[in-house]
């Protein structure tokens, strides 16, 4: 009884224990949950260095799944059947991508990511789809590949660090020799900084005045209108130019004229310099002409010289012309008598006589005088 006993309590015992190694493999992510549901996709890949069964499958660095198995192909590339958690969605413009998750272990991660210069697209990956895979670098590929360039960029460095060195040690004897002159220079810069502080402030406040915040957009709105008229002032300092060409050429057609027409002037120059001359001569005989004749007009021996020199023979001269006036006056009226009495006269010629008043015709019949025929 005693041992029947002992059998069923080792019984449990093992029971419990592999329940509870069931239980932590199942924790501890080393055997598949039965309670999660995963959808399979196809990754072809050129190479997948460090890529084993169950390597994790990631998006956004969140766990989504994991490879299940890693096939070679005949092309000799690498195919990867993934299996992705249900709840994860991943869409087709999203690119797989095999990185290093460790530099110390060097194991692999695939990871979904979005290109940058992907278009949207909202479509979804299914079971079975397949998809292009890229490699990404490898940090120590690229340390190996750069061996020769750090060698020379460490050689670079080092050159430079003695430069720096050298520098260091003239600055050190500069500053020694002309420590007095570096503080007066010191003190110089700070009063240049203290100006461009209060420079910056006064900028700040010229900004920050909403008015004149007002008016750059005023101006800025503008723009295009002076833009357009700027165009058109283009267009019309176009249309100028043209003309200018123009009138430049009607310039150069007259000149060619006036040199067709100078040049037979050239050709007679000395003839034409000597007609000139002597016209030159004429007007200055005739300028001095004019000049004595404005001298006998201003010499007191002459007519208009004694008349303008004259008091009384001026006088005597205003009183015959007030004669003439007064006599024109009194003989107008006259004038308009005899005017009249020739015209009666012409009328009826009997006026003149007795033979006039014996005729018995009626004044203004005139006389018949007998036509001639020609």
């Amino acid at each position: 009884m005693d041992e029947k006993l002992l059998k069923f309590q080792v019984g449990i015992v093992v029971l419990a224990a592999l329940a509870a190694a069931l239980i932590l493999i199942m924790l501890l992510g080393a055997w598949p949950t039965i309670f999660e549901s995963y959808y399979t996709v196809y990754a072809d890949f050129p190479e997948a260095p460090g890529v084993a069964r169950d390597s994790p499958v990631l998006k956004s660095g969140i766990k989504i799944g994991h490879v299940r198995s890693v096939k070679l192909l005949d092309s000799g590339r690498v195919q990867l059947t993934l299996e992705i958690e249900s709840q994860y969605k991943i869409r087709k413009s999203e690119r797989c991508r095999i990185s290093r998750g460790s530099l110390i272990t060097g194991d692999a991660v695939l990871e979904f990511y979005t290109p940058p210069d992907a278009p949207p697209s909202d479509v979804l990956l299914v079971d079975q789809d397949s998809i292009k895979g890229v490699v990404a670098g490898d940090p120590f590929e690229v340390f190996t590949n750069l061996e020769d360039e750090m060698g020379s960029a460490f050689a670079s460095m080092q050159r430079a660090g003695n430069q720096v060195s050298d520098l260091a040690a003239t600055m050190r004897d500069l500053v020694g020799d002309n420590g007095e002159q570096l503080k007066r220079i010191i003190d110089k810069t700070e009063n240049a900084l203290d100006q461009l502080n209060r420079t910056a402030a006064s900028i700040n406040n010229l900004v920050g005045d909403p008015e004149l915040n007002e008016r750059l957009k005023g101006t800025l709105e503008r723009l295009p209108i002076i833009f357009d008229d700027a165009q058109k002032t283009l267009a019309e300092t176009r249309q100028t130019l043209a003309a200018f060409r123009e009138t430049s050429i009607r310039a150069q057609r007259n000149l060619a004229n006036m040199e067709n027409f100078t040049a037979p002037l050239a050709e007679r120059g000395e003839q034409l310099a000597e007609d000139l001359a002597g016209s030159v001569r004429n007007v200055n005989q005739l300028l001095s002409e004019l000049v004595r004749f404005s001298e006998s007009l201003n010499s007191p021996d002459g007519t208009i010289g004694s008349l303008a020199r004259d008091r009384e023979l001026y006088d005597k001269l205003q009183s015959v012309i007030g004669n003439v006036e007064a006599a024109t006056r009194q003989i107008r009226p006259i004038l308009d008598d005899v005017r009249v009495l020739t015209d009666k006269l012409a009328r009826d010629p009997r006026l003149l006589g007795v033979k006039g008043a014996l005729d018995r015709r009626p004044s203004g019949a005139g006389t018949k005088w007998p036509i001639r025929s020609p």
